[in-house]
């Protein structure tokens, strides 16, 4: 069950990926229980997100703008 718990913040993630483009793009996420913390500074982000949630390992991303998906050809 633990192990479970450690990776849903990925996984979760990876499920909302498309709308964190859209919304944070350019951005850097922190997520911990569910929870999006956003900003420019991981560090900070994960501070925050270990002062919230303690028992949580946050997982984070840098999120790429949607510009960043186009092909250059």
């Amino acid at each position: 069950m633990r192990h479970a718990k450690l990776f849903s913040d990925e996984k979760w993630i990876q499920k909302h990926f498309t709308q964190l483009v859209k919304k944070y793009g350019g951005k850097y996420v922190v997520v911990a229980e569910h929870e999006v913390f956003v900003g420019d500074d991981p560090s900070e982000l994960e501070q925050k997100a270990r002062q919230k949630y303690p028992k949580s390992i946050p997982s984070g991303v840098p999120v790429p703008r949607p510009q960043d998906f186009s092909c250059a050809l």
